[in-house]
C-alpha cells in the first residue's frame, strides 16, 4: 500500500563511504608505514615510497591522487581544466557592475581605463547596495509580495558580481600568503641561527674559565695551608663536564 511506504528523503546527500577511514588512528599507522619506507630507502641509498597497493585497503584512501598530467579532471560530472581561466560574467549573462582590470579576461574597450586596481572600493560599494537592495526587497514584501522578482533579481547580479570580484582577486592572496609563509620560515631559521651562536659563545666562556676554576671538594671544605693533590686528568674531565652540562641546563632551547 502506497500509505505504507516511507517517505522520501529530500535531505543532503550522504557522504561517501570511505570517509569513515579517515581517523587519528589510520593517519598514526600511515606516517609510521612512510617513515619504515623512508628509512629503508635511506639505508639502501634508493629513493622508495610504500605503493598504494602494499598498504592496507583503509589506508588507501588517506592517499592523496596524483595531480592529472593532462591538466583535465571531472567534477560532479564536468570536464574542469587546472589552468582554465576565470570565466567572466558576460559568459553568464550577467550584467558586470564594476569596471574591468586590463588582464581580466572579460575586459572590454572604454572600461579598462577606468580600472583602479582597488578592488576593496567596489567590494564595499556592493555590499552598500545589498543591503539597500534587500531593504527595498522587504518594502516591497510588505506592500505587494507578487513584485519580489525584480528586487530578487537585482540581489542575485550584486551577490553574482561580489563572488565574481572575489575570485579575480585569487592569484593575489595567493602570493601574498606564500609570502608570509616564506617570511615566517626566514624568521623562524635565524632565531634558530641566533641561539646557536649565543649557545656557541656561552659554551666558550665556560672553556675558556676552567683553567681558572678551583675544584670543591667532595670531603668538606679544606683547611686553611692543607696541601691538596693536583686533580686527576679524570677528575678535570668530570668537571669540564659538569660545567658544561650546567651551562646546558640554565639556556632555554629554541622550539624547532
Amino acid at each position: 500500500m502506497e500509505d505504507d511506504e516511507e517517505p522520501a528523503s529530500y535531505g543532503p546527500p550522504q557522504p561517501p563511504p570511505f570517509y569513515k577511514h579517515f581517523t587519528t588512528q589510520n593517519l598514526d599507522r600511515l606516517k609510521e608505514i612512510q617513515e619504515a619506507a623512508a628509512s629503508e630507502s635511506k639505508d639502501n641509498g634508493e629513493a622508495s615510497t610504500p605503493k598504494l597497493l602494499d598498504l592496507p585497503p583503509e589506508l588507501r584512501y588517506l592517499i592523496p591522487p596524483e595531480p592529472p598530467a593532462d591538466g583535465i579532471y571531472k567534477s560532479f560530472g564536468e570536464t574542469k581544466h587546472i589552468q582554465a581561466p576565470l570565466s567572466s560574467l558576460k559568459e553568464f549573462d550577467i550584467e558586470q557592475l564594476y569596471p574591468s582590470s586590463p588582464t581580466s579576461p572579460s575586459a572590454t574597450e572604454g572600461v579598462q581605463s577606468d580600472w583602479t586596481l582597488d578592488r576593496a572600493v567596489y567590494l564595499k560599494k556592493i555590499a552598500r547596495s545589498i543591503l539597500l537592495n534587500f531593504l527595498e526587497l522587504v518594502g516591497v514584501l510588505s506592500v505587494n509580495p507578487m513584485q519580489y522578482d525584480e528586487k530578487v533579481a537585482d540581489l542575485r547580479t550584486l551577490y553574482a558580481n561580489a563572488h565574481h570580484l572575489i575570485n579575480e582577486y585569487r592569484p593575489h592572496q595567493a602570493r601574498e600568503t606564500l609570502i608570509l609563509m616564506m617570511e615566517d620560515q626566514l624568521e623562524k631559521a635565524r632565531a634558530e641561527v641566533e641561539g646557536i651562536k649565543g649557545m656557541k659563545q656561552k659554551i666558550n666562556d665556560v672553556l675558556g674559565g676552567l683553567g681558572k676554576a678551583t675544584l670543591e671538594s667532595t670531603d668538606g671544605i679544606p683547611l686553611e695551608g692543607e696541601n691538596l693533590p693536583p686533580p686527576s686528568p679524570e677528575e678535570k674531565r668530570k668537571e669540564e663536564q659538569r660545567l658544561i652540562w650546567n651551562t646546558l641546563n640554565d639556556e632555554e632551547w629554541i622550539d624547532g
